[in-house]
């Protein structure tokens, strides 16, 4: 799925904003909140565009926060318990990455 299919998708099930709570506006951005675009290599770009990885943020949450270990720290929580940690795993895993062990390490010692 391309980004801009899955920020509508997710815009149609999801009305608020995964890091402060409240409801979304007009104004809302799609976050790759554990791996982020710069992380992998082209071939493998459209791969993180995955609703386990993106999140929906308020443009002002996304540029305060957006590139924060504070950010990783509050959605790894949501998204755990919105998709459980072996479907987070699954994700990482899939990938295929060389380097992994970091996003691993934040969806594991959540739990």
């Amino acid at each position: 799925m391309n980004r801009t299919d899955l920020k509508r998708k997710l815009l149609d099930e999801r009305n608020l904003c995964d890091f402060c709570g409240a409801e979304l506006g007009f104004s809302v951005d799609m976050h790759e909140w554990l791996i982020k675009r710069s992380a992998v290599p082209k071939s493998k770009k459209t791969k993180i565009f995955d609703e386990r990885n993106c999140s929906l943020l308020h443009t002002s949450c996304h540029a305060k926060f957006g590139q924060t270990t504070r950010m990783k720290e509050k959605l790894a929580p949501i998204f755990i318990d919105r998709y459980g940690e072996q479907a987070l795993l699954q994700f990482i895993n899939g990938l295929n990455l060389r380097s992994d062990a970091e996003y691993k390490y934040i969806i594991t010692s959540m739990v």
